[in-house]
């Protein structure tokens, strides 16, 4: 009966491992995100801002939905270790006794 608490503990662990490793792979996609989008609008950049100060509600909009896009997506790598459950604990709480 010990081995078979031995062989669940191992697939515990195993699991956790998995699920610590999806969760740092969709929060490296979403930065990679974030910065997709920061990249494509530095070349639209003065159009919008231009806009923006004559008075284009649409150059507002899309200037402060990307904008609120790229700190979403900063936001959420910065603060990955409160976001994604599996990311707060350490390796060594994962490895069994």
């Amino acid at each position: 009966m010990n081995t078979n608490i031995k062989w669940l503990d191992a697939w515990r662990v195993r699991w956790a491992r998995v699920k610590r490793g999806v969760e740092m792979g969709l929060s490296g996609l979403l930065l990679m995100v974030g910065i997709l989008l920061s990249v494509a609008l530095l070349p639209e950049l003065p159009g919008l801002v231009s806009g923006t100060i004559t008075g284009d509600d649409e150059a507002a909009r899309t200037l402060f939905v990307c904008l609120a896009g790229i700190a979403v997506c900063m936001l959420q790598w910065r603060w990955r270790a409160a976001i994604y459950l599996q990311l707060r604990r350490g390796t060594s709480q994962e490895e069994p006794p």
